[in-house]
C-alpha cells in the first residue's frame, strides 16, 4: 500500500547476494501467468488501483514508451498473479535498468490490490521473479510512501544505497533527499513493527 501522507522521496535499494532469496509460494486459489498480447490494460488498470500513477492515460502512455516495443521481453520478465476466476491482482517485472550509467537487472512495477493484500502475493511475486534471474546484482526504485513494500525487500536481502549519486538518477542533491528519505522510511518501517 502506497502511503501518500509522507513527503515523496525516491529511493534505491541494492542487492548483490541476488542469486540467494527466500523462497515462498502464492496461496491456495492464485496463480502465476506471464505476459501475453492483451494484457497491457490489466497490467495499466493494476498500476492505477495501487496509486502508483495519477490517472489510466499516463500509465498507458508510460506503457506503451517504456514497453511497446518490447512484447516478446515482456513474454519472459513480467509477470501477473491471477485468481481461480483470472482476475489479474498483482504484477511484478525483471528488467534491464540503467540508473547507476550501465543495464543491470532490475525489479520494477511491483503492485499487488489492497483487496488482496496481506496474503503473502508480493512475497511470492518476489520469489518468483528472482528465480528468474541470474545476476548477484539486482537493484531496484522505489518510494518513502512504499514503506511496508521496503520492508519486505528487506527481508530478501535488498539494502537501502548511499552511495555516490546514481548515473541516470532525476532528483537533484541526491545525498540529501537519500538521507531525508531514509530516516522517514526507518521511523516509518519502526511503526509498522509495532
Amino acid at each position: 500500500m502506497l502511503d501518500k501522507s509522507v513527503p515523496h522521496i525516491p529511493v534505491v535499494m541494492v542487492n548483490y547476494d541476488a542469486t540467494n532469496f527466500p523462497e515462498f509460494s502464492l496461496p491456495e486459489g492464485y496463480s502465476f501467468r506471464f505476459y501475453e498480447q492483451g494484457l497491457e490494460e490489466a497490467w495499466c488498470k493494476l498500476q492505477l488501483e495501487t496509486g502508483q500513477v495519477a490517472s489510466i492515460e499516463v500509465i498507458r502512455e508510460r506503457f506503451q514508451s517504456e514497453f511497446g516495443n518490447e512484447k516478446e521481453k515482456l513474454a519472459k520478465c513480467c509477470l501477473f498473479v491471477q485468481t481461480a476466476n483470472e482476475e489479474i491482482v498483482g504484477t511484478a517485472m525483471l528488467w534491464n535498468g540503467d540508473t547507476f550509467g550501465e543495464l543491470a537487472s532490475r525489479i520494477h512495477w511491483v503492485a499487488v490490490l489492497d483487496t488482496h493484500g496481506g496474503k503473502g502475493i508480493a512475497k511470492a511475486l518476489l520469489t518468483k521473479i528472482l528465480s528468474l534471474n541470474k545476476n548477484d546484482f539486482v537493484y531496484l526504485t522505489t518510494q518513502t510512501g512504499s514503506y511496508q513494500a521496503i520492508y519486505l525487500y528487506q527481508k530478501f536481502g535488498f539494502i537501502k544505497y548511499i552511495g555516490e549519486t546514481p548515473l541516470n538518477w532525476k532528483t537533484t542533491n541526491f545525498p540529501e533527499q537519500n538521507e531525508k528519505a531514509w530516516q522517514i522510511i526507518e521511523n516509518k518501517i519502526s511503526e509498522h513493527k509495532r
